[in-house]
């Protein structure tokens, strides 16, 4: 080794973190205070109905992880508040009719397989509620049923799944529905899944206060928007357009409150714009070409695998340092 070569050191020194004081029960409040137009919106187009399905998520997701806390102690306490949000994203997939028993077994399932198993809340790899969701769909699809769920509700609207439409139909379908009434909500969907302008007040709002980083909706906007458009072209007779597959069932759900969940999703900005990217992309085909009817949740599962290859691209490396060692 050449003495008179210079020399690189690496710099260990404590880094000027930023310490803003949140906590995990502060964060999970945030989320929920995120959430609360979209639970409201939810309670005045289906009543009691719906706030039943919220209620009993909230409850059974709550009692689940203080059971589980009695027999397996842990340091992932109720008191983060971590299960009452999963509970009420679970209950916003739910139809309004959900069965008692449907409810209870996906709290659980979205607790204890999807988060206390894997040691809780930060060590999880796929989002609790969509693989708790995910199981039930699997296992009771005919109980998932929006359209049946939503039989004699009092809505001037085409009373079908948009999406569900589509697949019967074609590209076709897409004129049975007027996007304003997609906007407000006024479509057959899950308890709060499709409220579309309460959830995206919700996800701006947790935007602004920096809770969610923005390169996750940008991408998964983004993914939506050119996948559709490309669609568009190549597969005009089967493709809706951009707008229409935003608008329509868990998209909006998907990208602000599914995809930037804290444990599941990347660390870095790159990363991030590529994990809602790929996301929004992978939404748009499984509703194509598969046989499943919106997609959002497989499309949730499949990027959570993604995100550690996806956090290897790092940004360069900084603290090293080059010393004329004389």
């Amino acid at each position: 080794m050449n003495p008179d070569a210079p020399q690189s050191k690496f710099n260990i020194a404590a880094s000027s973190h930023w310490r803003d004081g949140s906590s995990l029960p502060g964060i999970q409040l945030t989320w929920l205070l995120a959430l609360l137009p979209a639970i409201a919106a939810g309670m005045f187009y289906f009543g009691f109905a719906g706030l039943r399905v919220v209620a009993l998520a909230v409850v059974a997701s709550v009692v689940a992880e203080m059971v589980w806390n009695a027999l397996v102690p842990n340091r992932d306490f109720a008191s983060n508040y971590s299960c009452v949000t999963f509970g009420v994203l679970l209950a916003f997939l739910l139809p309004v009719g959900a069965s008692w028993w449907l409810v209870v077994i996906g709290s659980v399932l979205t607790v204890i397989i999807g988060k206390k198993l894997y040691g809780g809340w930060g060590a999880y790899p796929v989002h609790p509620v969509a693989l708790g969701y995910a199981v039930l769909a699997v296992s009771w699809p005919s109980r998932l049923d929006y359209t049946e769920s939503l039989v004699g509700q009092a809505w001037s609207v085409t009373m079908v799944e948009p999406m569900r439409l589509v697949k019967t139909l074609g590209a076709s379908a897409q004129v049975d529905f007027n996007l304003v009434d997609l906007f407000l909500g006024r479509q057959v969907g899950g308890v709060g899944n499709a409220l579309v302008l309460w959830l995206l007040l919700g996800g701006l709002f947790l935007m602004l206060v920096r809770e969610i980083p923005w390169q996750i909706p940008a991408g998964g906007i983004l993914g939506v928007v050119a996948c559709a458009a490309l669609l568009g072209l190549v597969a005009a007779d089967r493709s809706v357009g951009p707008v229409f597959h935003l608008l329509a069932g868990s998209t909006v759900l998907m990208i602000f409150f599914l995809a930037p969940e804290h444990t599941t999703s990347p660390v870095n900005p790159w990363p991030m714009f590529l994990y809602g990217l790929l996301m929004g992309t992978l939404l748009v085909l499984i509703r194509t070409f598969s046989v499943h009817v919106d997609g959002a949740i497989f499309a949730v599962l499949l990027t959570n695998f993604c995100s550690p290859l996806l956090d290897r691209i790092t940004p360069s490396v900084v603290g090293r340092e080059v010393q004329d060692v004389a």
